[in-house]
């Protein structure tokens, strides 16, 4: 099975190698660059952006090329080992970065960045810890996305309902959705208008003060009376007040999917009131027309917060051209490339300042919209937190293992207790097998269990935790934010 492994590998790698001697441009007089990113007709237009910058700035000439063709991880990995991956790497967020830096894929651009004015100071704080690791910094971002409400005015309208308020509880949450199935849909038939598409398990989490990882990310703590009321609450919105529709009712729409998926279509046609989303939804919600739009911030149970991710840019470790590609990083901190997203409506500009102009907050096109763009921006900087990656376990590994179990525990698989305590042996499980396959994590991890042992005992006996200690990003806010924290030594978030 080996030998078979290790020849189609072979086979791939010869493939990769093959494939982009054969790209056009590579006989170019100039440079050519590899930009490996998603297939999007943005994207033409900020390359040519780019090029109109470099030139007007009076910076080395060189041309940039668009790979969408190979920007799945998969394939960034197998060009990668081969040594022919693009020489910008687009990465989604802080978990793919750190699974790509630890192959040894990235380029450590932390000195260059401080230079060039692309450092994590460039942009906003709430991001740090998804583009930097162990206070290197291996990426910037392309955009930033806040995950809030989008609310259809019109729809809550023709219901006869008060739209929501900018921020509410779930108490509040839950009386408004069953006021509003109630009203949208007819009395004694399957409802086919929800008040909502979805909600975010993690966001929910952490609203009672939970995250998947402890202080020290040293371990999966999902196993925890909070978690299980936050199951058996999405259960109840789910399948018994009917506030978010269940499997069955998302198959039994029959809509295309565009951009952003089939919930934006649904959104529009009013069978969703609202939709858990970023500020780039309204790339799509342009083209159905002018939609009366608000927005409201997820709801919480003490906690208000947001989650807050990165499509950012990165730089393949072996790249020719990596003092050039140096250049397209330092053109996302720019304010021609950050207009560029405001006027797009591609998410957040890297640039906060850009947040509060009128072009951002009033687009004289979209009249429509400017109830929506503010709290975005505003969510960046007072309740966005990114998500917590432990370096003892590959994310996609976390995520795809909490996908499952959610799954399973909507199906009725699992109850919601069990549920909790699956999480956390396949969790912690994948943890022990990572330091049985790489002996030389343990020492690391070790040290920061025995660290964690002094967080709870601190906790216990109601006594403040010193800042550098924690490692979790939503936790050293926490604690900050509930005065739990002794700031004296604040450190800096790494992980």
């Amino acid at each position: 099975m080996k030998t078979l492994f290790f020849s189609l590998l072979a086979l791939l790698v010869a493939a990769s190698v093959i494939t982009w001697k054969l790209q056009p441009g590579q006989s170019s007089p100039h440079p050519v660059l590899h930009w490996m990113t998603a297939s999007n007709p943005e994207r033409v237009k900020q390359v040519a952006l780019f090029h109109a910058w470099l030139e007007r700035n009076g910076y080395p000439k060189f041309e940039l090329k668009i790979d969408t063709s190979n920007n799945r991880l998969e394939k960034i990995v197998i060009q990668g080992v081969s040594g022919v991956a693009g020489d910008i790497i687009e990465v989604q967020s802080g978990g793919p970065m750190r699974y790509l830096q630890s192959i040894g894929l990235l380029e450590d651009i932390t000195g260059p960045a401080r230079e060039m004015g692309f450092a994590p100071s460039a942009t906003y704080d709430s991001i740090r810890s998804e583009i930097t690791l162990d206070g290197r910094q291996y990426m910037f971002p392309c955009s930033i996305s806040t995950e809030l409400v989008l609310v259809n005015l019109d729809t809550f309208a023709r219901a006869g309902i008060e739209p929501p308020p900018r921020s509410w509880d779930w108490a509040t949450f839950e009386e408004t959705g069953r006021r509003f199935v109630k009203a949208a849909n007819p009395p004694g038939r399957r409802p086919t208008r929800f008040f909502i598409n979805a909600v975010n398990t993690a966001q929910m989490q952490r609203s009672l003060g939970l995250d998947v990882f402890n202080e020290t990310l040293s371990a999966c703590i999902l196993d925890d009376a909070r978690n299980v009321r936050v199951l058996e609450k999405i259960r109840q919105w789910r399948d018994v007040d009917h506030i978010l529709p269940t499997a069955e009712d998302i198959a039994s729409f029959s809509t295309e999917s565009g951009y952003g998926g089939a919930a934006f279509q649904l959104f529009n046609s009013g069978n969703y009131a609202m939709v858990t989303t970023g500020r780039w939804a309204l790339i799509q919600m342009r083209e159905f027309g002018k939609l009366n739009l608000a927005v409201s911030n997820p709801p919480h149970a003490g906690y208000p917060n947001t989650l807050v991710t990165t499509r950012a840019a990165a730089i393949y470790a072996g790249s020719k051209h990596a003092d050039l590609a140096r250049y397209f990083l330092k053109f996302l901190a720019s304010e021609d490339y950050g207009m560029h997203i405001v006027e797009s409506a591609d998410a957040l500009p890297s640039e906060p300042l850009l947040s509060r102009t009128d072009a951002y907050l009033k687009p004289p096109a979209h009249p429509n919209e400017w109830r929506v763009h503010e709290a975005f921006a505003d969510a960046a900087v007072s309740t966005a937190i990114g998500y917590s990656y432990s370096p003892f376990v590959v994310p996609s590994i976390v995520t795809r293992l909490l996908t499952n179990i959610e799954s399973g525990f909507a199906a009725g698989i699992w109850s919601a207790e069990e549920a909790a305590r699956l999480a956390v042996r396949q969790i912690n499980g994948e943890i022990r097998r990572t330091l049985q396959e790489q002996p030389e994590l343990r020492e690391d991890h070790d040290r920061r269990a025995e660290l964690q042992k002094k967080i709870d005992d601190l906790r216990a006996a109601g006594k403040p935790v010193p800042l550098s200690w924690i490692d979790n990003p939503f936790y050293r806010k926490y604690y900050q934010d509930n005065r739990l924290a002794d700031d004296s030594t604040a450190g800096t978030a790494t992980r």
